[in-house]
């Protein structure tokens, strides 16, 4: 019981340090944001970008040591030596369970460029996240109702 507990109190303790960070990498997220917003060149925009993916690593990384700390888990992953950073990568998986966006970050960190997701158009209004989303270039799409393409059907797949 007492392990019960003290996994419990770890695992909460490491919930609220996460959500105190965030709070605190919001601030020059924000900040970035709004330079590559404002930037009247390409190469300005591209100097905002390069910032935002390195707070986004040291994000990732703060998330992937405090997942680890709240919760033991063993990691067995097999990563191909040959990984070019300065790629691009398709990454799929059937996002079955709200903790693989959690281990993708862990597993590809540093080793990938920053992972992007598609994200439902409507997540743009979740607060601060929404505009962390569009900063990083996050693609947002549209997800018609079978009723909009019953009505519309050249909607149909229009978001593949």
């Amino acid at each position: 019981m007492f392990s019960r507990i003290a996994q419990n109190t770890r695992g909460t303790l490491s919930f609220l340090l996460m959500v105190a960070y965030t709070a605190v990498f919001m601030v020059p997220l924000t900040l970035f944001a709004i330079g590559k917003l404002l930037s009247p060149t390409r190469s300005a925009r591209d100097f905002f970008r390069r910032l935002l993916a390195r707070l986004v690593e040291a994000w990732v990384g703060l998330n992937s040591w405090l997942v680890s700390v709240g919760r033991r888990a063993m990691w067995n992953v097999e990563i191909p030596a040959d990984l070019d950073r300065q790629g691009s990568f398709i990454v799929s998986c059937n996002h079955q369970s709200w903790v693989d966006i959690l281990a993708l970050q862990k597993v590809f960190n540093r080793r990938l460029p920053v992972l992007t997701f598609f994200i439902k158009k409507e997540l743009i209004y979740v607060p601060f996240m929404g505009f962390a989303w569009w900063a990083l270039d996050f693609p947002f799409m549209r997800r018609y109702s079978r009723a909009e393409i019953a009505k519309n059907p050249k909607l149909a797949g229009k978001d593949l």
